[in-house]
């Protein structure tokens, strides 16, 4: 006999079709939903191993961040991780995707803000603690992370620059464009736009005077007292030592840096204006369309004196590490530089107390060998440009 061959029929099949469809519209969201919580809790992943590079970061203390007043903001950019900044969706957007951080005096604070390249993130300030799945938004749209304040204690937004290297303020902390620079602390009761002459304002560690109100947006300050930098000599001018980087504060303010002080046993932070192989450095420089236009100055009541500071002098390097140290505080310094002549005579009348503490190159020049100086006994003189013995580096900034 012959045997049935056996087979599907069309209506099994179609029945094995309705199952499979209805298996997958069931199956469907549900994997859809795994995948995209697996993401999302992989963009948390993501961020949280960020914070913690953005932690050592901030532990290095290359970029001080002490301000209790300051919200900062450090690009994802800057902090280094083993899996790089991407996030599971695509690659974050460096100037919208960021680590914040907040000093209360004991510690720090951590949030995340954050937009890929796909417009996936966190577009609110979350803090460390509270980031979850639930906080990974869709469709960010460009320019929707701004950074702004967490908190009106935080009301100071600085924004770390394209260097890494230290902090930019933002026009967003307070609503609107601020005045304020950076960690720039004021006399109680005033601002930036109501101290004179002779005020104390203080950056971080550094203390500084007055020396020009604030005048198109620009404050002109002095150095309370030279630059811990350069020699050491005893009151018979012998050199006993100098500083190096090794000793504590090198390169800051320091209240032994004066100079020569009459009757004092040493003079510390001295320091020679420059060094040149030859006596005539400076000669030539005046009159020839070079780099000083004017004249040098016989008296130090005369006007337009050539200013003569640049990177030929020896005093450069420290006026410019020095600035190198408050940007790295997280103050923005737009200029630093030596006293001229002028801005010294016109200190001495406001006040003369805070001209004469210490004494001090300026940075103006008498002759081709010889430049002028201020001496803790309250007088103008000149030195020759080769001498270290006596005068320190008291630089001047503009913020």
């Amino acid at each position: 006999t012959k045997k049935k061959k056996k087979a599907f029929t069309l209506i099994e099949l179609l029945a094995v079709i309705i199952i499979l469809g209805i298996l997958m519209i069931i199956a469907i969201p549900s994997v859809t939903s795994y995948i995209n919580n697996s993401r999302k809790s992989a963009y948390v992943d993501t961020a949280k191993e960020i914070i913690v590079g953005a932690r050592n970061f901030v532990n290095e203390g290359k970029v001080p961040m002490y301000d209790t007043s300051a919200t900062y903001y450090i690009k994802s950019s800057c902090i280094s991780t083993e899996n790089g900044q991407k996030s599971p969706y695509g690659d974050f957007v460096d100037d919208e995707t960021y680590v914040i951080v907040t000093y209360d005096g004991k510690g720090y604070d951590y949030y995340w803000v954050s937009r890929d390249t796909t417009g996936q993130g966190v577009s609110t300030p979350t803090a460390l603690k509270d980031l979850d799945e639930d906080d990974i938004k869709s469709d960010i749209v460009l320019d929707t992370i701004v950074p702004t304040k967490v908190s009106d204690e935080k009301a100071n937004v600085l924004v770390i620059n394209d260097t890494c290297s230290g902090f930019e303020e933002s026009s967003g902390g307070n609503g609107g464009s601020s005045t304020s620079s950076g960690i720039a602390a004021y006399p109680e009761g005033k601002t930036k736009e109501t101290v004179v002459v002779g005020d104390i304002v203080t950056i971080g560690t550094e203390e500084f005077f007055v020396i020009k109100p604030l005048t198109d947006g620009k404050l002109t300050l002095l150095s309370h007292y030279n630059l811990k930098a350069g020699n050491i000599y005893n009151s018979s001018y012998s050199k006993r030592e100098e500083y190096t980087s090794s000793d504590t504060g090198y390169g800051l303010q320091s209240s032994d840096a004066k100079g020569y002080v009459s009757g004092t046993s040493y003079f510390n932070g001295t320091v020679a204006f420059s060094v040149s192989p030859n006596n005539n450095y400076w000669s030539g420089k005046v009159g020839e369309g070079l780099d000083y236009p004017g004249n040098y100055c016989a008296s130090s009541s005369e006007t337009n004196c050539t200013y003569v500071y640049d990177s030929n002098s020896n005093l450069y390097q420290y006026v410019e590490a020095y600035k190198t140290k408050l940007v790295q505080m997280g103050q923005s310094v737009e200029e630093a530089r030596l006293m001229t002549l002028e801005e010294s005579y016109a200190f001495e009348n406001a006040n003369q107390t805070a001209w004469k503490e210490t004494s001090y190159w300026l940075g103006s020049a008498r002759s081709a060998y010889h430049f002028w100086l201020v001496d803790s006994i309250g007088g103008f003189g000149n030195d020759l440009y080769s001498s270290d013995s006596s005068y320190g580096v008291r630089p001047v900034i503009v913020i």
